[in-house]
């Protein structure tokens, strides 16, 4: 069966799976709370674990499949420009009562040319680079090397966005020609900004 809030393509099996077993046994106010969190978090605010922690205290992995599920259907949902009434519809096909449902359309109904908004944003974006900082220290760093430390905003970590830090050790001469190879793009950047600009 193909649905709009999946692009007119079927609804993956997890999705199905956290519908029927999940996200219906939360209360109704549960559900509709924890969508306006997810739908926060995917427009750039920080995410409240304390409550999320609260409102699916009666899950399994602390809520983080039901977050993904809510996660994966408000982002596909704005993305293909599914109405409000089509996307209930859907997600009660799927198995959602109708009043949880309802709850979502109205997060979805809120929140869906904000998401959208923010996936144009973020277009291209991938794992988007936060800050990059020298971390070198003698006797921990390795000979003839550079310690890294690179911030990641929302990295996907089994499945659920995350910002991640990561420490690399980067030969010298490698750097150097790193640099040397950003200075270039930043240049060409900023060359084609003017350009717009003027």
């Amino acid at each position: 069966m193909k649905f709009r809030f999946c692009g007119e393509g079927d609804c993956p099996d997890w999705v199905l799976a956290e519908i029927i077993s999940t996200l219906s046994n939360l209360s109704i106010e549960n559900l509709e709370q924890l969508s306006e969190l997810v739908a926060q978090r995917i427009c750039g605010q920080s995410f409240e674990e304390a409550k999320i922690k609260s409102l699916t205290s009666t899950l399994t992995n602390e809520g983080k499949t039901a977050v993904a599920c809510i996660h994966f259907m408000l982002i596909n949902a704005a993305r293909y420009s599914c109405t409000e009434s089509i996307f209930g519809e859907e997600i009660q096909q799927l198995g959602l009562p109708k009043d949880h449902a309802a709850a979502m359309c109205r997060v979805l109904q809120k929140h869906s040319a904000a998401i959208r908004q923010t996936l144009i944003d973020k277009a291209f974006k991938i794992n988007e680079l936060q800050s990059v900082r020298d971390i070198t220290s003698p006797g921990e760093t390795p000979p003839n090397c550079t310690t890294l430390e690179f911030k990641i905003s929302q990295e996907l970590v089994d499945g659920l966005p995350k910002d991640t830090t990561h420490i690399l050790n980067i030969d010298r001469t490698q750097t150097k020609a790193l640099l040397a190879e950003l200075k270039l793009a930043r240049a060409a950047m900023e060359k084609y900004q003017n350009k717009q600009d003027s």
